[in-house]
């Protein structure tokens, strides 16, 4: 089975140029802490497609409401968000990196975010800065970008798959198959897959 970092290389390799990365360039967060509920607003930039819009989450803190917020704001283009979700972050801080002479409140924070789908595979990414809440927005951030990519990388290789077979070029088809085995192991694909065969019908 790939590795995180094999799959992520692959869906690069697949896109090249057309790899999509996301930033979230500011946020507004409301925390009723002795409910346990948080309310989020953020502006969440397509850096590779140059636009932007704002997206509001709800959840039990800032992951939370961040990591639901971007799927809902995603799902209806990349249904194969639905189909996984956070179970676990992890925050550490490197006291070691900080002067002895200062109260040690700017050592780099590490976030770890863990995400599962379908089949119980779960995937790590991590993101580290001298603001914890920075870490934790890139981290959520980072895992999210990962499966809007493979999607889009699934969708690719399954044109080139139709392609080399209308071109008799088994091949190739067979090469493509085998690129699609691998990146169909970050999530469940089959609202996609489905969605593209209907629209080829159609079409």
């Amino acid at each position: 089975m790939r590795t995180l970092n094999e799959l992520s290389n692959l869906t690069r390799e697949v896109l090249g140029n057309d790899y999509l990365s996301i930033e979230v360039t500011r946020y507004t967060l409301t925390e009723d802490i002795a409910k346990g509920e948080a309310e989020l607003v953020c502006q969440m930039v397509m850096v590779d497609q140059d636009r932007s819009r704002a997206v509001e989450g709800q959840g039990v803190g800032l992951i939370d409401a961040l990591f639901a917020g971007l799927k809902d704001a995603l799902v209806t283009d990349y249904p194969s968000l639905g189909h996984i979700h956070f179970v676990d972050f992890a925050l550490s801080g490197d006291f070691n990196a900080a002067p002895d002479n200062t109260a040690r409140t700017e050592v780099p924070g590490r976030v770890r975010l863990t995400i599962e789908n379908t089949e119980g595979r779960t995937f790590d990414f991590e993101a580290t800065s001298s603001s914890i809440t920075a870490s934790s927005v890139n981290a959520v951030v980072r895992g999210v970008e990962h499966f809007v990519n493979a999607e889009r990388a699934v969708l690719r290789v399954l044109d080139w798959i139709e392609d080399a077979r209308r071109r008799s070029r088994p091949d190739l088809a067979d090469t493509y198959v085998r690129r699609l085995s691998e990146l169909v192991q970050n999530a469940s694909y089959s609202e996609s897959i489905e969605r593209r065969k209907h629209a080829v019908t159609a079409g």
